[in-house]
């Protein structure tokens, strides 16, 4: 872990996520699901009610040395605090963001989480694999957490140095459920400098798809809310757990649809003078 101090920022912090940890073991589930992975869902410190898919697949394939990474992050809202907390899982998070790093480091130290290290750092395809190397697990590891609305396709792509057992990427669903397309690769590129809509970012479903499959990977579902796609490593799917397709996974983005009440085929018309590339294989 960096090195820090147990500031009042921390406490605060570490305040707030154990009441969340005391409020999500009521493991309070969906009543409406449209696809088997999304019964499982329940928040304990995820934002869109992550957390239950991803102890349930966890439950399924196992567990195998309790590690994970995860980048693009808040402490008190992300995808593998839970595991943290709950599991006792060491790894490494990062952020491009020295103050959400600042204070998950200072949180972290006042819940006694000395096994997850805290990295600041602004991604690219170059620095990725040295910074997991030099400050978090390689090799085989549990979960693999993807969310910086940005490079989401070409960081994943490029990843080498861990071999997850479980990925979960954030998709857009702001580009449909039919194009496999993402943005171009740009080190410098920031969701809304580059369009005002902030639906410009990340990749499809379909492309995660592509990627997921070239990489050993079955797409196996997405949550309720049209956010996160979850994969699982090929030698490790089971009956109990099934592949499904981009037709059938495919949510679209509550946040934009219901509460912007704009529909996913006006969101991409705001954004259709941007360039894309398409993913062919």
């Amino acid at each position: 872990m960096q090195n820090s101090k147990k500031t009042w920022a921390g406490y605060k912090l570490a305040i707030k996520i154990q009441i969340k940890r005391a409020i999500g073991r009521l493991r309070v589930t969906r009543s409406t699901v449209q696809q088997e992975i999304q019964q499982h869902e329940y928040r304990v410190i995820s934002q869109h009610r992550e957390d239950g898919i991803i102890d349930h697949l966890l439950d399924t394939v196992g567990v195998s040395n309790g590690t994970f990474v995860e980048f693009g992050f808040a402490i008190n809202e992300c995808n593998c605090m839970n595991l943290v907390l709950n599991r006792d899982f060491s790894g490494l998070f990062i952020d491009g963001s020295e103050q959400v790093c600042s204070d998950a480091t200072a949180a972290l130290l006042c819940l006694n989480k000395p096994k997850v290290n805290v990295v600041n750092a602004f991604l690219s395809i170059e620095n990725i694999n040295p910074i997991i190397t030099d400050k978090g697990p390689t090799g085989e590891i549990d979960v693999l957490s993807v969310d910086i609305d940005g490079n989401d396709y070409w960081l994943w792509s490029a990843i080498d140095v861990v071999n997850p057992r479980i990925v979960v990427a954030e998709y857009n669903a702001s580009f449909g459920d039919q194009r496999a397309i993402t943005i171009p690769y740009d080190p410098e590129f920031v969701r809304y400098e580059r369009h005002s809509s902030g639906f410009y970012h990340g990749a499809s479903l379909a492309a995660l798809h592509r990627l997921g499959s070239r990489k050993g990977y079955q797409l196996v579902g997405c949550d309720f809310t049209g956010v996160n796609a979850f994969f699982v490593r090929d030698d490790l799917m089971t009956p109990a757990i099934k592949a499904v397709s981009v037709a059938d996974a495919f949510m679209q983005n509550r946040g934009r649809v219901k509460y912007k009440k704009i529909s996913t085929e006006d969101q991409f018309k705001k954004i259709a003078d941007q360039l894309f590339v398409e993913i062919t294989d």
